[in-house]
């Protein structure tokens, strides 16, 4: 077993290195618009929602946060709305339909109001399964076998312990838990629905990666990922794709820069190294003295579209192809493309704001 796990380590390492040789992987940040267009909604209060043990509290504050963070709305902090809501004697969870929200909002003096309610959170007792392993035994039993003395080379005769191997039965433990969330954002000027959105997320822990050669098998349900963390977790990721719908945001995306002599990898360096400028120059001087080699506009055309120029982004990978229709060039002037529409979007969100 152990020869296996080193064998399956050095082909991971010669896949690894193999494919450093002509072109690498870089990470690069990219501003993606919200899938909704929510016009002249500026400012946003989120109140509680419904939910049972302080869910509902708990996925407010963490769509409030995320909201923040998004910097596309002006968020109205929560002990604000907590005290106009104390003087009208209404609870923060109290809002159940369009027009109370609508009410609530023009008492707030904000554009749009956002709540809803946990439909489902809940960790599921542990499920026992049973299952048998193989496992080595000490018999007691005694035999004489030839060993040879690995300092002197001579073999000599020794009595050894008889290992048997046998099967038996042990328990494993499987946590599962579930959380389930229903967003509306309502406007307050016209107390119509803006947006609504279910969402459902399952944790089971026989799905969790814990590593190459970590088993799915938990024998000590010490070691299961704790309730608390599961439904958090299940949340973050309900929240922040309800928040992704709304707001704008930031993603990290995989880019490959082609390898080449001279000026082309010394502008792969420095885009490695994030200095995007350098490498543009290298790229440039490289598109004037390589005219024929493809690699150079492809690098030059993400040299360009990195740095927000998509124009002159588009134009190189279109050279590119013209030099070699390769899947890399093409679906790169695809995506260049959606960039293009997708800032024309954000853009536009942000100004309908």
């Amino acid at each position: 077993m152990r020869g296996l796990r080193v064998l399956i380590l050095m082909l991971i390492v010669t896949i690894l290195v193999g494919g450093c040789g002509s072109s690498a992987k870089i990470s690069v940040a990219v501003r993606k618009p919200a899938a909704l267009d929510l016009p002249g909604v500026k400012e946003i209060a989120v109140v509680d929602f419904k939910g049972v043990n302080r869910s509902g509290s708990q996925v407010a504050t963490m769509l409030q946060s995320m909201l923040l963070k998004s910097q596309h709305f002006d968020i109205m902090e929560r002990e604000k709305i907590s005290s106009v809501l104390d003087e009208q004697n209404m609870g923060m969870a109290g809002i159940i339909d369009e027009s109370t929200a609508s009410e609530v909002g023009a008492l707030l003096g904000v554009d749009a109001m956002v709540f809803g309610d946990v439909a489902t959170y809940k960790v599921e007792a542990d499920q026992i399964f049973k299952r048998k392993v193989k496992e080595k035994r000490r018999t007691g039993k005694y035999r004489t076998v030839n060993k040879k003395d690995k300092k002197t080379g001579k073999v000599k005769k020794v009595k050894e312990e008889i290992i048997e191997e046998v099967f038996i039965e042990r328990d494993y433990y499987v946590r599962k838990g579930t959380v389930g969330i229903n967003f509306r954002i309502v406007s307050v000027k016209s107390g119509k629905l803006l947006a609504a959105h279910s969402e459902s997320k399952s944790y089971n822990s026989q799905d969790e990666k814990r590593g190459l050669f970590a088993s799915q098998y938990i024998e000590d349900p010490s070691k299961l990922k704790p309730e608390g963390e599961i439904l958090n977790d299940l949340s973050t990721d309900i929240c922040k794709k309800f928040v992704r719908m709304i707001a704008p945001y930031t993603v990290n995306e995989s880019r490959v820069i082609e390898s080449g002599k001279g000026a082309i990898d010394s502008g792969r360096k420095f885009a490695q190294s994030g200095l995007w400028p350098e490498a543009q120059d290298a790229w440039e001087g490289a598109a004037v003295s390589m005219p024929n080699e493809p690699a150079v506009f492809y690098n030059l055309g993400l040299a360009y579209e990195v740095q927000g120029m998509l124009d002159r982004a588009e134009a190189s990978y279109k050279k590119a192809i013209t030099l070699k229709q390769k899947d890399l060039y093409l679906k790169a002037l695809a995506r260049v493309r959606k960039a293009k529409n997708d800032r024309i979007k954000l853009l536009k969100q942000q100004n309908d704001r």
